[in-house]
């Protein structure tokens, strides 16, 4: 199973990831950990083309995952990018102007692919309508 976490900072997008993979024993990958090393563009773009296309199981989690699934979908015009996307957007704590502004971004990402993504296959948890 090849699973997808995205969502708002601040939402345990980490911490559900961590408890999934030991409960199904497989590998996670965070986009957080490319901060610092690739920027924003770029590491959605190492996501869609280096980390979605790894044969599963796995989880990928982080903000810029919803970015990566939209690249993904452009570069391909069939087939899915994973099989399963769990929506986290209910912060656990305030946020920040700035996590606010990328919470609401993630949102609108996922408005614009939700189709395509159902139109795969893919299931979508814990997304609102």
């Amino acid at each position: 199973m090849k699973i997808a976490i995205i969502g708002a900072p601040r939402a345990c997008k980490t911490t559900l990831a961590l408890k999934l993979a030991a409960e199904l024993g497989v590998q996670v990958r965070h986009s957080d950990d490319l901060i610092g090393t690739l920027d924003w563009s770029a590491a959605s773009e190492h996501i869609a083309t280096v980390w979605l296309p790894e044969p599963g199981p796995w989880i990928i989690e982080g903000v810029a995952v919803v970015r990566a699934l939209r690249k993904w979908l452009d570069a391909h015009p069939t087939g899915s990018p994973c099989d399963k996307i769990i929506v986290l957007e209910s912060p656990r704590v305030p946020l920040t102007s700035r996590q606010a502004g990328m919470a609401k971004s993630c949102a609108t990402i996922l408005d614009g692919i939700r189709g395509p993504l159902l139109a795969r296959g893919v299931v979508l948890e814990g997304a609102p309508e």
